[in-house]
């Protein structure tokens, strides 16, 4: 009875120190997108376009080269209430490329990519999903 006791008690300890590293490694990975994409994901959903607008770096390719003062036209067809729908549900994938991270979410046709502009993240680029 001791030794099932003991071989419990060494399960039990070894599981905890798995979970306590995968937390640690977890941690450490953390790059602060998830912060970033709560954020951008509550601004899409409340129609606030003054934030979305701030998380996009400029100039961004939409069908054009476009600057902040063509915001709206962005708005009108990249957030369209399908568009916040879907991005509402996107879990976004990471890529990492030649060291670069990004992460993307797919909507219908539109990919939208995130990447980091200095410490921050933003919403950089545009894509046709393929």
């Amino acid at each position: 009875m001791n030794s099932i006791g003991s071989a419990i008690a060494k399960g039990l300890f070894l599981a905890g120190l798995f979970i306590s590293a995968g937390s640690a490694l977890a941690a450490k990975s953390d790059d602060g997108f998830a912060a970033f994409w709560t954020k951008f994901k509550a601004a899409v959903d409340k129609s606030d376009q003054k934030a979305v607008s701030q998380m996009i770096k400029y100039p961004i390719y939409y069908n054009d080269q476009r600057q902040v003062d063509d915001f709206p036209l962005i708005w009108k067809g990249a957030f369209t209430i399908a568009q916040r729908n879907c991005l509402a549900k996107e879990k976004p994938v990471k890529d990492t490329n030649e060291g670069n991270v990004t992460y993307s979410a797919f909507c219908g046709s539109l990919i939208y990519v995130f990447g980091k502009d200095g410490a921050s993240w933003k919403l950089t680029d545009f894509a046709e999903d393929d």
